[in-house]
């Protein structure tokens, strides 16, 4: 019990806090857009690198593991496909199209996926989300952040041909320079490099540093007024992350394990709410980010008032 309370409390000092810090400074006018930009560009640049290279060199993958990328694959394209099709009416504001799709594909896996898997299953429920939250991570990088990128173009197009980007500009720019920290923590994973006990410590801090550098500029960037006027949008996304992925995720988990604790733990998965990731995604590209803060708070507080207690009543 002691446990669980540090880990909520943790949660919270390592979300709200910053949250609140970062809107508070944004309402008093201490920070510029060009410092939330620059920091949002860190975090995206320098942190994820770092903790990429740190946790693909922890990773160790064994054949029981290998179906839950597939099952993680399900969880991140399925709400992209149906997103581009429920946003078909917003070809013409392809900002806010791109929004609403980063909105629907993104859930928060790592952090609120992880935590109630743990609160509700235990400790092997945490590591199977883990296992998610790599890959997820992976396709930010070398899918969401190309994907933004196009929209971020065709916007700026205002209907004239498309400038066409090379392979390079989408995919070897500096904000996919964290796959260079995966490919270097998973050939030390393969070359069976034991890692150094003090980088587990180093891990925990620089995992608290990242989430206050990924929270921040949510306070930075909040504009209630601005975020409820696309709230009714934005909550289109519900049955969507919270009814149809769901179901077909318990529906292919079943067909692919026998163990109860993957079929729960992927369905916790792909019920939790729209990531902080696709605030900073859209942030970064200069999209419609209200929508996005929208559907992050609009989405978070329903996962923690009605999906949260379900699944403790359920599986605790």
């Amino acid at each position: 019990m002691d446990e669980t309370i540090t880990r909520i409390l943790t949660l919270l000092a390592d979300s709200l806090l910053p949250i609140t810090l970062g809107y508070f400074l944004h309402r008093w006018n201490l920070v510029s857009p060009r410092f939330t930009q620059a920091l949002i560009t860190f975090n995206v640049r320098v942190m994820f690198t770092i903790l990429a290279f740190i946790s693909f060199w922890k990773l160790k993958l064994s054949a029981e593991l290998l179906w839950i990328p597939v099952i993680g694959l399900v969880i991140t394209f399925a709400p992209y496909f149906a997103g581009l099709a429920m946003s078909r009416g917003l070809k013409d504001r392809p900002r806010e199209r791109c929004a609403f799709v980063m909105s629907a594909m993104l859930g928060n896996t790592g952090t609120l996926g992880g935590l109630v898997s743990y609160l509700v299953i235990g400790p092997v429920a945490y590591a199977y989300v883990q296992v998610v939250a790599v890959l997820q991570n992976v396709l930010l990088i070398l899918f969401c952040f190309p994907v933004c990128q196009k929209f971020h173009d065709l916007a700026d197009s205002k209907g004239a041909v498309i400038k066409k980007r090379s392979f390079r500009e989408l995919f070897f720019t500096w904000n996919q320079i964290s796959v260079l920290g995966m490919l270097l923590g998973g050939v030390f994973s393969a070359l069976s490099i034991p890692q150094p006990a003090a980088f587990d410590q180093a891990f925990s801090a620089f995992i608290h540093l990242s989430c206050w550098i990924n929270f921040l500029p949510v306070g930075l960037l909040l504009n209630f007024e601005a975020a409820a006027r696309f709230m009714k949008k934005a909550m289109l996304i519900i049955p969507l992350k919270f009814v149809f992925v769901p179901l077909l995720t318990w529906a292919v988990s079943s067909l692919l394990f026998s163990d109860p604790t993957i079929i729960r733990t992927m369905v916790i998965v792909a019920s939790t709410p729209t990531a902080i990731n696709a605030v900073l995604s859209c942030a970064l590209y200069g999209l419609e980010n209200n929508l996005t803060l929208a559907s992050f708070i609009g989405t978070t507080l329903i996962f923690a008032i009605v999906l949260c207690p379900l699944f403790f009543l359920l599986w605790a």
